[in-house]
């Protein structure tokens, strides 16, 4: 929300989110974030975030509700 940002939230959470995955030995933080969320988009590019978007055109695809159980019952038996 806007009356929080500016005051180092959404930094410091970024920061210990990345400490943790270095700590696991994690090789990317990989974010999804709306186009027309720019603030956010500005913030992580001003962290060293790459946009992926245009130069690898990466889309993120999502299973969920009946599509996601479809899928689930096809499985094979263990």
């Amino acid at each position: 929300m806007p009356e929080f940002r500016g005051n180092g939230f959404g930094k410091g959470l970024l920061c210990k989110v990345a400490k943790v995955g270095k700590e696991k030995q994690c090789v990317r933080l990989q974010l999804s974030v709306l186009d027309w969320n720019t603030p956010s988009r500005d913030f992580y590019a001003a962290q060293g975030a790459q946009d992926l978007t245009d130069s690898e055109g990466w889309h993120f695809i999502r299973f969920d509700g009946q599509n996601l159980y479809n899928l689930a019952n096809e499985a094979q038996k263990d």
